[in-house]
């Protein structure tokens, strides 16, 4: 990378705010999907503090033709804020962290280096929240929504939370989508044209730098209960589920195995999960008093019809589940820890196909070499529950050190991209390392549309290269 180049972004950040130190440039070189995407040190940091910063950024390296590789808030566990080619700058966003709340159209507009903790604070003054992953509070708002990943704490909050963003291209072009293309209101999704919000979502930095976007938020209600329901098959677990959602009931529903993300939701090992039916359904009903009332009932009768357990657990297990579900406070596995390391790979996919993803899972886990009690499942479904939406999750908890696990969890992913996409499923939850290949076969001329766009908005390729095509 040519000399002059650090100078250059340090006139635009500031001295402190722009670094080629290699100490600094090491840390953002590796993330938790290290056994798929190879340490890569960037050569430069810069750390912008406002959209003119960044937009300048930006046009300097796409004149100068450097690879940029965005990084929101410095949580990262997918490999997509990795470098892939030498000379890449890393684009850290974190201090642009400005918040604005609109209690009358129930918005939130954010900044990338927002975390849910700092959202949480600011909605529930208002009585309202974010719809929260299943992740620590220090990860990004704009990220995960921009991204479409938040699909695990609420069903009832939908799939898709994102309204419109601001986002600047390489050559300092603005694209502003929705109805804040039109106007300074950016509340609806739908503006001039496509719905040119939903197309350029999900590209992980590979098409500008979404430097400004605008949420739904949703009420909190004082009326909440907790059911556990137990099953010892998946299959029977699935009529419940079906009424629950085909009548709107729940809040929060998550069908689990008895071990990993249970442990999670109630948020202690301190307990023999061992005593439990294979899979433990648990579900959150809140709203008014009179309709929460009405719900109880009527889940009450599918619970009696279902054949499933209910469960007497302690009542903090509850308390738990409240505040992971709606309240943000992450208690996962993933976070502390099952066997020391986590892999997941999360689908979409209907309802009625989730005992063949399981099947499928378990099958491959053992073939390539994990023990049967290594391999976990999730399943959330998802409003609206048209086509059956799920995110399902296919979860193996291992441990790090362990000689090969790398390589059988590459051998693994292998396995299971190919078979998920010979089962059928509606798509993938990220962009993980290896899966494009064998989907773009299958999507025909669409795959030539999506790398047609992206070589309109980024023409010389800057835009964390490798992450896609």
């Amino acid at each position: 990378m040519r000399g002059d180049i650090l100078h250059k972004l340090k006139e635009i950040v500031g001295d402190e705010h722009a670094t080629d130190d290699i100490a600094i440039c090491a840390s953002y070189s590796r993330d938790q999907h290290w056994h798929f995407v190879p340490p890569k040190r960037p050569s430069i940091v810069v750390r912008p503090a406002e959209k003119e910063e960044v937009r300048r950024v930006l046009m300097l390296a796409n004149a100068e033709k450097v690879p940029v590789v965005p990084l929101s808030t410095g949580i990262n566990i997918r490999g997509l804020a990795i470098p892939v080619h030498d000379g890449s700058i890393l684009l850290d966003l974190g201090r642009m962290n400005r918040i604005e709340i609109n209690e009358d159209m129930k918005t939130a507009t954010v900044e990338p280096g927002v975390t849910f903790g700092m959202l949480y604070e600011k909605t529930r003054k208002f009585n309202l929240r974010p719809s929260f992953p299943d992740a620590p509070l220090t990860v990004g708002v704009l990220t995960n929504y921009y991204l479409r990943g938040i699909y695990q704490t609420s069903a009832a909050d939908g799939h898709d939370h994102v309204l419109s963003y601001e986002m600047i291209l390489p050559n300092g072009e603005i694209i502003r989508t929705g109805s804040r293309a039109l106007s300074e209101m950016p509340y609806f999704r739908y503006g001039v044209g496509p719905d040119f919000t939903g197309v350029l979502c999900s590209h992980p930095g590979t098409c500008g730098v979404v430097v400004e976007l605008t949420a739904r938020l949703y009420r909190i209600y004082e009326n909440k209960k907790a059911y556990f329901i137990g099953f010892d098959r998946l299959d029977d677990a699935l009529p419940l589920i079906y009424n629950a959602m085909n009548d709107n009931l729940v809040t929060s529903l998550r069908l689990v195995d008895n071990q990993s993300w249970l442990k999670g939701i109630c948020g202690t090992y301190d307990y023999d999960y061992n005593l439990l039916p294979k899979f433990v359904m648990c579900v959150l009903i809140e709203d008014v008093k009179e309709i929460f009332d009405a719900k109880n009932r009527i889940f009450g009768k599918y619970i009696s019809a279902s054949g499933g357990k209910l469960l007497e657990l302690p009542e903090e297990f509850a308390q738990n589940f409240f505040y992971e579900s709606l309240g943000g406070t992450e208690k996962s596995c993933m976070v502390f820890g099952l066997r020391g390391n986590y892999h997941c790979i999360g689908i979409y996919g209907p309802m009625n196909l989730a005992p063949r993803y399981y099947e499928v899972h378990r099958r491959t886990a053992v073939e390539v070499g994990f023990p049967e009690d290594f391999v976990h499942f999730y399943l959330n479904p998802i409003y609206p529950f048209h086509g059956q939406l799920c995110y399902i999750e296919l979860d193996i908890f291992y441990d790090g050190a362990e000689e090969n696990a790398g390589e059988k969890l590459r051998e693994y992913n292998r396995k299971m991209f190919d078979r998920l996409l010979e089962t059928g499923i509606y798509g993938w939850f990220r962009p993980y390392a290896g899966i494009i290949e064998p989907t773009t076969e299958r999507i025909g001329y669409l795959a030539d549309i999506w790398r047609g766009l992206l070589k309109i908005l980024d023409p010389n390729g800057i835009m964390n290269p490798g992450k896609l095509f």
